[in-house]
């Protein structure tokens, strides 16, 4: 554990001054003549998941490769503007019932280890979060299946859901890569342990070869169903620091990046052998408040705290102007329908938080905010320029670096997080991250009232849209009125890869999230 020494006046010089770094790109502009396509791709990663079991494990670095791994019931559209579907292990599906659902198989499937693909894997693989068969899959659940009670198997080829309410989501929820299928037999035969570590699924790549926070190594899968992979194999880098994934790949060690902040896109300009895909992630960056903790036990502290920062000021001296500071908890890409275009319920004002500071009784105590090393993009500066934005209204704190942050720590106070859009709804952030019994609430980090739980339902499984927006609105206000996390900004990211690539993210995958599918990714020889 490690506390950082930079302060927000000297970070606002250092994070912009990519010329100080530049001497990174000396002598390697090159061409892009003479390039071949290649039938390998290495990537340099800023992270690897701690866990290949897509059920496990809901993060940022595990969905760079889980939806390469894997294959889920319904397949999102990856060419398509707006959400839409199609047919994945499942060639059909339709709601038979009000709390019913059937999936028509496919019979032309096989696992990684040749043996075949049914029914009894899908139900396998969903009921097992459903029971929470591992701790790890509580997260899972509480996003994607808490609304289902099991599945079940009509035929070898068949399997109907049945849920609690009407599924009005039900295409959103099982096309996400953490609803990926497993196979029965191998994952009972090893153990929860051995699978996670090289699991057998479906997906178009297999797991050849895993070393924890150093490589990940997956090949082809020939004439699989979905089509030819693109690449015989794909190797995963664990590179944490941004300068050396940028000289990987201008050094050709490695051929695709993740993870460039703004500032350091300038170390690849001018160099023709690569080029940079990026932009704003529909994803906010924030701080989660543990509302369980007697120092941020007064909902005034807590909103003293959001109140304090200067947003704006981060993006421009931080992420050049590029980020979006969050002026509320809305998003661009969900339904018009449901968007309050006047709503700003996010702002800073100092002086306001200076009196909601007096009025809480808060007595000095330090207030730590907890990192991962590098997890989030200038998470570290971010948090330095907050601690000073905090002090002057009268709130002491700091920054505590680690390499896990200890979430069943009663005396964690703050911790660094993020709530990407998981699909293009309002529950595509708010039940993965603060539902009345999702992650934060297991953790008793957030503490939804009788009356949040009540609005937190009528907008999840209403159909009427007008009652739904009505129920939005009161979580909205809750979310103001109690302060359980303080959104920061949607961070402006960048991939970096051979100029000969050509790949784009979809608007349809998550944030983060890596598809090296056919008809996702192509090189051309130059």
């Amino acid at each position: 554990m490690s506390e950082s020494p930079l302060s927000r006046r000297a970070l606002l010089g250092i994070g912009m001054s990519a010329g100080a770094a530049a001497t990174l790109a000396t002598g390697c502009t090159g061409t892009a003549t003479g390039m071949a396509a290649r039938k390998e791709l290495r990537i340099g990663v800023q992270s690897l998941p701690s866990t290949l079991d897509a059920n496990g494990s809901v993060s940022n670095s595990g969905i760079q490769a889980y939806h390469n791994i894997y294959d889920t019931l319904i397949a999102r559209d990856t060419k398509a503007e707006q959400a839409a579907f199609k047919p994945g292990l499942a060639k059909s599906w339709k709601q038979v019932e009000d709390l019913t659902w059937e999936f028509e198989l496919r019979d032309d499937v096989t696992f990684h280890d040749g043996s075949p693909f049914t029914a009894a894997d899908v139900v396998y693989s969903m009921n097992r979060v459903i029971t929470k068969e591992d701790p790890s899959y509580a997260t899972a659940y509480a996003y994607l299946l808490a609304n289902v009670t099991e599945f079940k198997a009509v035929d070898d080829f068949t399997v109907r859901a049945t849920t609690k309410h009407p599924e009005p989501l039900m295409e959103h929820l099982l096309s996400d890569p953490n609803a990926g299928i497993s196979a029965k037999a191998y994952t009972t035969e090893v153990g929860l342990d051995a699978a996670s570590n090289k699991p057998v699924a479906t997906g178009p790549y297999q797991v050849a070869e895993y070393t924890p926070d150093v490589s990940l190594i997956l090949e082809a899968v020939p004439g699989h169903w979905s089509g030819e992979p693109p690449y015989t194999k794909i190797t995963y880098l664990s590179i944490p620091e941004i300068a050396s994934r940028i000289t990987a790949l201008k050094n050709d060690e490695v051929d695709f990046i993740t993870n460039i902040p703004p500032d350091q896109e300038t170390l690849l300009a001018g160099d023709q052998r690569v080029k940079i895909v990026g932009g704003v992630l529909e994803l906010y960056h924030l701080y989660r408040l543990n509302m369980s903790n007697p120092v941020l036990a007064k909902p005034e502290l807590r909103a003293a705290l959001d109140y304090a920062i200067d947003r704006a000021a981060i993006v421009e001296s931080i992420w050049e102007g590029k980020a979006e500071a969050a002026t509320s908890y809305q998003f661009t890409s969900y339904q018009d329908a449901l968007k309050f275009p006047d709503r700003q319920d996010i702002a800073f004002d100092a002086e306001k938080a200076k009196q909601l500071v007096a009025s809480s009784g808060y007595a000095g105590e330090v207030i730590e905010i907890y990192n991962t090393t590098n997890y989030y993009t200038y998470a570290d500066l971010v948090a330095q320029a907050v601690v000073d934005m905090w002090a002057d209204v009268g709130v002491t704190a700091k920054l505590v670096q680690v390499d896990d942050i200890p979430d069943e720590d009663p005396g964690l106070e703050i911790r660094t997080w993020s709530n990407p859009l998981y699909y293009p709804d309002p529950m595509g952030m708010i039940e993965r991250h603060w539902a009345p019994e999702g992650e934060a609430a297991n953790k008793k980090h957030f503490i939804a009232t009788e009356a949040y739980t009540d609005a937190f339902n009528r907008m999840r499984y209403g159909q009427d849209e007008a009652a739904r927006k009505e129920a939005l609105a009161e979580l909205f206000d809750f979310y103001r009125a109690q302060t359980p996390f303080v959104y920061l900004f949607k961070p402006y990211e960048s991939l970096g890869m051979r100029s000969n690539i050509d790949y784009t993210q979809s608007p349809n995958l998550r944030p983060y999230c890596l598809s090296f599918r056919a008809g996702d990714i192509a090189e051309r020889s130059t």
